[in-house]
């Protein structure tokens, strides 16, 4: 399967599966019998669209880009600064 193929169809069953519209992908790895995606849904769109709150989720799919698993892992406001790697 193609990363491409594998984007679209996390996109699609997480779409399906929390009734959030896909926002964007931000990691997508290789692991052993299957792939691990963190992908972050629209959760409340706001105006400005700064203050839109983004859910951020980690996804685990089978060798068929099926969803295995998935955990919502944080929210945040898109417009926020946010350190990588800080605690």
């Amino acid at each position: 399967m193609t990363l491409a193929k594998v984007i679209a169809k996390t996109k699609a069953q997480m779409a399906e599966i929390t009734g959030l519209e896909t926002d964007t992908v931000a990691r997508l790895d290789r692991m052993e019998g299957g792939w691990s995606v963190a992908i972050d849904m629209l959760e409340h769109k706001a105006i400005p669209r700064t203050n839109d709150l983004i859910s951020s989720f980690e996804v685990e799919l089978n060798q068929d880009g099926d969803v295995v698993r998935w955990k919502r892992v944080g929210r945040s406001i898109r417009g926020a600064a946010h350190a990588q790697g800080s605690a």
